[in-house]
């Protein structure tokens, strides 16, 4: 347990609220931060302390602070968050245990890094990270470059099987995209800025482009104005922050990972999470009835077992998924 109060944290408002959610679930979370570190030291096939660790947009550190707990020999931590950096380092000065290398910034970054110190990270870990990145196909290439054979576990509530997920994350998707009375939506900012860069341009036209670059970031609505180039995205709710890039929950089906992966050799495996069985009153109930479907499900890649309702019943259910991404190579599957 990481035995912290908020109230001893200097941290900023946003870290606070991060910590806060894993803190009122901290065994939940330890359990699935060991989990993930399991998998990367069988993937890996190394002792722990042999291990390089990367903790891909780490938030508040608390991934990398156990991985260190349990003798993973060294953890780089990654964020582009400046609050979020911040938040770790409090975080870590409170604990006495820390990353030992903290980067600002995004994967390009960490190529950098370990081209100019020579260090080959031999796994990574990303908790709820995947379904915001904006560029996917770029974050694998420049990881890929870090070290051909990682070993990479991701963890995303953005799974495509679970029904229930999917429809309140398809209302969230709306209220960014179309906003509320308190907030500007991602279409108005996209209106504004096409308008502010073509002030000669007519509201309909504009509207036009406003709706046919959902996705896109502030400077590639732009390219594709100028090149006439609507983003059509096959998704009707998918929606990104212009400002950021950063997608709102992105929901992608699993053949979109394989097929992104698929010029890197990896091999792509998605397996259930657990509800929170540390829970009280009904809501324990309710996540023991659907962890006992869960823990049915064979350990393996569904491809493999597509015969087995098992892993299906646990998929649709399941709250959120992992996503592991072998450093065996696809072609020896």
């Amino acid at each position: 347990m990481f035995n912290l109060r908020l109230r001893d944290l200097d941290i900023p408002a946003s870290g606070r609220k991060s910590l806060k959610r894993t803190l009122d679930a901290e065994q939940y979370y330890t359990d699935i931060y060991n989990e993930c570190i399991r998998r990367v030291i069988y993937a890996t096939q190394l002792p722990p302390a042999s291990i390089t660790l990367v903790d891909y947009g780490g938030g508040h550190g608390l991934l990398g602070i156990t991985a260190k707990r349990i003798g993973i020999g060294r953890v780089i931590y990654v964020d582009i968050n400046a609050d979020a950096v911040d938040t770790m380092r409090s975080v870590a000065a409170k604990m006495g245990i820390g990353p030992d290398v903290v980067l600002q910034g995004d994967a390009y970054t960490l190529r950098q890094w370990c081209d100019e110190n020579g260090v080959v990270p031999q796994a990574l870990i990303a908790i709820d990270v995947i379904e915001h990145i904006y560029v996917l196909d770029e974050f694998f290439a420049q990881i890929y470059a870090v070290n051909p054979a990682i070993a990479m576990v991701f963890t995303t509530a953005s799974t495509p099987y679970n029904k229930r997920v999917v429809r309140r994350l398809h209302k969230a998707m709306q209220r960014d995209e179309k906003g509320t009375a308190r907030k500007k939506g991602f279409l108005q900012m996209r209106r504004e800025h096409i308008m502010e860069l073509h002030p000669d341009m007519s509201e309909r036209e504009a509207e036009f482009w406003a709706e046919n670059t959902r996705g896109l970031d502030f400077e590639d609505v732009a390219r594709a104005v100028d090149s006439r180039s609507p983003n059509l995205l096959l998704d009707p709710y998918n929606t990104c922050d212009p400002r950021s890039g950063s997608w709102t929950e992105r929901i992608l089906p699993i053949d979109d990972y394989r097929q992104l992966l698929m010029p890197y050799g990896f091999a792509l495996h998605v397996l259930p999470g657990r509800y929170n069985q540390y829970r009280h009153g009904p809501k324990a109930w309710i996540s023991r009835h659907y962890n006992k479907r869960i823990d049915k499900a064979p350990d393996h890649d569904p491809r493999t077992f597509r015969e087995r309702r098992s892993m299906r019943r646990a998929l649709k259910v399941a709250p959120y998924i992992y996503l592991i991404v072998d450093a065996e190579r696809e072609s020896k599957k």
